[in-house]
């Protein structure tokens, strides 16, 4: 019975750190949203300044600004697509574990069993 606490318990914990790491990616897929977005900004800014134009009116910024909120959004689902498969993988070892204990507990019984089984032919053969 121990050891099937013990596995439930290292189950438990591996699923509360799946959630840590699909918050994690969550977090990190924001980080990189807002670079992005920050970038843009900053682009947008510096043609402004430069006398260029930053409006839909000068399409090299345009077609920069585009390629950068690209990259930004890859980047967030790259982190996204990391996070969750460390979480799928953490939520799998605690099936496993669970899995685990479940059999040494049904082990345990079935010993007790034959052991009981064990003593009564004994005590009667």
């Amino acid at each position: 019975m121990a050891e099937k606490n013990a596995a439930d318990f290292e189950a438990q914990q591996l699923e509360m750190k799946a959630k840590e790491e699909t918050a994690a990616a969550q977090r990190e897929a924001l980080d990189k949203r807002r670079e992005g977005a920050i970038i843009n900004s900053r682009a947008q800014a510096l043609a402004a300044a430069s006398g260029a134009g930053a409006g839909t009116d000068a399409p090299t910024i345009v077609k920069l600004m585009g390629k950068t909120a690209g990259e930004a959004e890859y980047n967030a689902g790259t982190s996204m697509y990391g996070g969750l498969s460390r979480a799928a993988g953490l939520r799998d070892s605690a099936k496993g574990r669970r899995a685990s204990g479940k059999a040494s507990l049904l082990g345990s019984v079935f010993s007790g069993f034959g052991s009981a089984a064990s003593g009564i032919s004994k005590a009667y053969g």
